[in-house]
């Protein structure tokens, strides 16, 4: 079974690309870069206030999830140690086996 040439790739091969060399090149683009107009730090957080609000919300809940989870954490531990506390001066036996 013979497979037809593939044009495509015999196209792609002899494509050679030679664009004009601009010798003002450099000198545009420096223009153009000070052609930007100067933004104060105010009118770059008006112009950002959505994306900035919505990313402190996001940190603010993170904040507030990850300590709600660590105070449980404490709490749980403290409640341990006081129940253990407790345990091993109410019982001998287990004052025998635990020795804190």
């Amino acid at each position: 079974m013979n497979s037809p040439p593939d044009s495509l790739s015999e196209a792609l091969q002899g494509w050679r690309v030679a664009p004009p060399a601009n010798p003002n090149f450099r000198h545009h683009v420096w223009q153009r870069i000070g052609e930007r107009p100067e933004t104060s730090w105010l009118a770059y957080l008006r112009s950002h206030a959505a994306g900035l609000s919505l990313a402190s919300v996001i940190v603010l809940g993170v904040a507030a999830y990850s300590g709600s989870a660590l105070a449980h954490s404490q709490v749980r531990a403290d409640r341990e140690a006081i129940v253990r506390t407790y345990l091993v001066d109410l019982d001998p036996r287990i004052q025998a086996v635990i020795k804190p």
